[in-house]
């Protein structure tokens, strides 16, 4: 597919909470010349991105050396990071032990993946809003390595398909990072983006578990985030979408990204996992944040900008005929629903107009009990003080999560825990009209009616 697509425009934003800000973009020649000298590329070199917070090493041959944390001193060496792929076990579903790899099972041939290629080429581009690395595997696999002015994490933005299937073999492509750290078997996965579970490579907490499937008995679903860490550094992978992933061997965490099979798995889809598009295999593009901290900085980090990245704001274009002061006079630039910023550890999950002057409120305290020294803590925050801009609130009723029934009517079962503690380790406050003042502990969600 052919696009008129050249060019990015990248520059650095502050938007207000819940609102939208406004930009006008024109195209000067005279001035192309003067911006592009700014910016230096090289071919095929050693390559460093650099700014104030983190140093990102490449060499010649494209591979990624090493991420410095240049604030608290400390870095991981990465032996390999790359694409590789796993060959699709080709069974027949005639016995469970002939199941094939398929649209709802991951089962390769080897335990051993291959890389998507033996060589690669780096272009180093260097700008004043960004530096990048972009890396070339193939014609099919690529990856554009990013720091920002000011950023505190690194961004891989891969780009995959279409996966060639001229040799007649499924392929399953990862996205894998080899480092230092010694994890000791441990790897960390979050469930559905807030709490996270420890996990551990060939073994079930609850069972003696016998590994069979070496690599695909060790995947679990990645919501938003994966880490590996040991005593002194924490190497955390966040997600832009769901992923398979896992640890395979220490100091590695490798994330599915995408996947073209021949096989029906017998699960009653019926097909085989080729799709297509314009004639060819599809072609996949997301994100990974990588982020290197001490473990017991890294919540901090990690959560925040998970956020960010799944909850990232919409932008829309439109061509317009007058000039930006016409515009500008006709139409409002700028406008936040919110009237002060929420605590940091607080995240407004829905703001939903039900009626005229009736809303919907959502909130929660995203962090876990014990993960950050300073915003594992309950939090405290008024709701009028927030919401000045839809008027006084005279009505203000919680409500259960589903928002089908007032909390002050949910009766719950009561019993015991082995440590004969009650069940109930919680009651909220009651909250009027005149006390809007909200307290949420971590990991709480509360929903309320507000009028």
């Amino acid at each position: 597919r052919t696009s008129l697509t050249q060019k990015q425009i990248i520059f650095k934003v502050t938007l207000p909470a819940l609102g939208f800000n406004t930009y006008y973009f024109e195209k000067k020649p005279d001035q192309e010349k003067n911006e592009k000298s700014t910016v230096k590329i090289t071919h095929n070199e050693e390559c460093t991105l650099k700014n104030q917070h983190l140093r990102v090493d490449f060499d010649d041959q494209g591979n990624l050396h090493q991420i410095v944390n240049l604030d608290k001193n400390t870095g991981v060496q990465f032996k390999s990071q790359g694409f590789y792929w796993y060959q699709g076990f080709a069974g027949n579903n005639s016995r469970p032990e002939f199941q094939p790899s398929g649209a709802y099972i991951f089962r390769p041939l080897s335990s051993d993946p291959q890389p998507a290629s033996t060589t690669r080429s780096i272009i180093c581009i260097k700008a004043e809003s960004v530096q990048t690395a972009i890396v070339t595997f193939n014609n099919w696999a690529s990856q554009e390595i990013s720091l920002y002015d000011g950023g505190e994490h690194v961004e891989v933005e891969w780009t995959v398909g279409p996966i060639p299937i001229n040799d007649n073999i499924g392929k399953e492509i990862i996205l894998r990072y080899d480092t230092d750290i010694q994890s000791q078997s441990k790897y960390y996965t979050d469930a559905n983006g807030r709490e996270v579970l420890e996990r551990k490579r060939d073994y079930r907490p609850t069972w003696n578990y016998t590994a069979v499937e070496t690599v695909s008995g060790n995947y679990y679903p990645v919501n938003s985030r994966i880490w590996i860490k040991d005593e002194d550094q924490q190497f955390t992978v966040l997600t832009d979408r769901t992923q398979g992933g896992a640890s395979i061997a220490d100091g590695s965490v490798e994330l599915m990204i995408h996947r073209r099979l021949f096989y029906d798995d017998g699960l009653d889809v019926g097909e085989i996992l080729n799709e297509t598009a314009y004639g060819e295999g599809l072609v996949v593009r997301g994100k990974h944040i990588l982020f290197i901290q001490p473990p017991a900085a890294s919540a901090l980090y990690h959560r925040v900008a998970s956020q960010s990245l799944y909850m990232h704001p919409l932008a829309t274009f439109a061509i317009i005929p007058q000039t930006y002061d016409s515009y500008a006079a006709a139409y409002r630039q700028t406008w936040s629903a919110l009237t002060d910023t929420l605590p940091l550890n607080m995240h407004l999950l829905t703001f939903e107009q039900l009626a005229p002057q009736i809303y919907r409120i959502r909130v929660e305290h995203y962090f876990e009990l014990n993960e950050d020294e300073t915003y594992s803590h309950p939090v405290t925050f008024d709701l009028q003080s927030l919401f000045k801009s839809i008027g006084q609130i005279s009505e203000f009723t919680e409500l259960i999560l589903t928002a089908n029934l007032p909390l002050s009517d949910l009766k719950r079962l009561t019993w015991l825990s082995s440590e004969q503690e009650s069940s109930h380790m919680f009651v909220p406050e009651q909250n009027t009209a005149t006390n809007t003042t909200i307290r949420l502990i971590p990991m709480q969600i509360r929903t309320f009616n507000v009028l």
